[in-house]
């Protein structure tokens, strides 16, 4: 089929009912103003002219965005018990991961005349661990009280305990003393470990 090809007004009024719009190109230029030609008038004239807006192109700001910080290794312990009372007691067992059975039944014996049991409390053996911290033990354990059996508290960094005498630091009650195979076996200390023990 041939194209049709036609000039006629009448004709191209019928075929073309759309309006037509003709575009010209404009030169864009961002952050200029268009500034007119216009005669030298009055300064009166001037001032009572209306200001025109002039469109700016706006850039970005870049914000910095904050680094994820590395997370902090917070150390986890491996203990025996429930800490169901939050009653810290540490030792210092060479050859066992939590505490002998002879010294955990003395130990237990102790703290039932306390009228408590394994399910109150937490054993952590320090032979376990290097570099214990007092605060890394009380964020950790949330103890509010702390026993300890042949450990010298200035390892754990306490400062100002003095052996069977309770004391108190940073909020914590503490009382340290011999370790327990020494403690079985020796009458007189066990008798002035209960003595500052029954009031802890």
């Amino acid at each position: 089929m041939d194209s049709l090809n036609t000039a006629h007004p009448l004709a191209l009024s019928i075929l073309l009912n759309e309006d037509l719009y003709v575009i010209e190109p404009v030169e864009n230029m961002p952050n200029t103003e268009v500034i007119t030609a216009q005669k030298e008038e009055p300064q009166a004239a001037v001032e009572n002219k209306t200001a025109i807006p002039v469109l700016h192109s706006t850039t970005v700001e870049t914000q910095e965005i904050a680094k994820p910080q590395a997370p902090v290794n917070k150390p986890s312990f491996n203990y025996l018990g429930d800490n169901n009372k939050y009653l810290l007691v540490i030792v210092n067992d060479k050859t066992h991961q939590f505490i002998n059975d002879k010294d955990l039944a003395f130990l237990l014996k102790i703290l039932a005349a306390k009228k408590l049991d394994l399910h109150d409390i937490a054993i952590l053996n320090t032979n376990s661990y290097t570099d214990l911290t007092f605060k890394d033990l009380k964020e950790y354990f949330a103890c509010n009280k702390i026993l300890t059996f042949g450990i010298d508290p200035k390892s754990l960094q306490i400062q100002g305990i003095t052996a069977n005498k309770a004391g108190e630091f940073e909020g914590v009650k503490i009382l340290g003393t011999w370790a327990l195979p020494l403690l079985d076996t020796d009458v007189k200390k066990k008798t002035i470990y209960w003595n500052e023990l029954k009031n802890f």
